[in-house]
C-alpha cells in the first residue's frame, strides 16, 4: 500500500514537471540550485581564479531529474561537457548505480567522472542505498546566466 502511494507521488510530481511552461521550470531549477547547488568558489591554482561551474549534488533520482531537465531546456548546455559523479559507500554495487544515475540524469556512462567510496562513519546511520550524485557543467557563461536567473528570481519574489 505504501509502495502504490509512493508511485502514485512520484508519476503525479513527473506528470506536474512535464507540463511547466519555461518560467517554471526556471523558478524550478533556480531554486534547486539556490538550495544544493555549489556555489562560486576560489580557484587556488592560480591568483584571482574561480571555478564557474554549475553542479547540483543529491541522493534523490528525482531531484537529478528535474535539474537535468532544467538544464536541457532553459541553460541548454553542449550536453557533452556535462559530467556526473557518483558518491558511494563500498557495499554498494558502483555499475548498477552508474545506471540508475546515467537514466535519472541523462548524462551518458562515458561522460561519468571517477566514483568517490566513501567510509562509513557512524555505524548507527545507514547508508543510502543508491549513493549520491554530482552532475556537474563547467561554463562560465552559462553559471553567470543562471546567476542572473536567480537574481531575477528573488526581485520578482519582492527579496531584492
Amino acid at each position: 500500500m505504501v509502495y502504490c502511494a509512493r508511485l502514485f507521488t512520484r508519476i503525479i510530481i513527473y506528470a506536474i514537471i512535464a507540463c511547466m511552461n519555461n518560467k517554471e521550470l526556471t523558478i524550478l531549477g533556480a531554486s534547486l540550485y539556490v538550495c544544493e547547488g555549489t556555489k562560486v568558489r576560489r580557484d587556488y591554482r592560480g591568483e584571482n581564479r574561480y571555478i564557474y561551474s554549475i553542479e547540483l549534488t543529491n541522493s534523490d533520482p528525482n531531484i537529478i531529474k528535474s535539474f537535468s531537465l532544467f538544464l536541457r531546456k532553459i541553460i541548454k548546455p553542449d550536453w557533452k561537457r556535462v559530467r556526473g559523479q557518483l558518491f558511494l559507500y563500498p557495499d554498494l554495487n558502483e555499475e548498477k548505480l552508474k545506471l540508475v544515475w546515467s537514466k535519472a540524469s541523462g548524462v551518458p556512462l562515458i561522460q561519468f567522472q571517477k566514483s568517490i567510496c566513501l567510509k562509513q562513519k557512524i555505524s548507527k546511520f545507514k547508508p543510502n542505498p543508491l549513493g549520491t550524485f554530482k552532475i556537474r557543467y563547467a561554463c562560465k557563461e552559462d553559471f553567470l546566466k543562471l546567476q542572473n536567473m536567480i537574481g531575477i528570481m528573488w526581485k520578482d519574489a519582492g527579496l531584492v
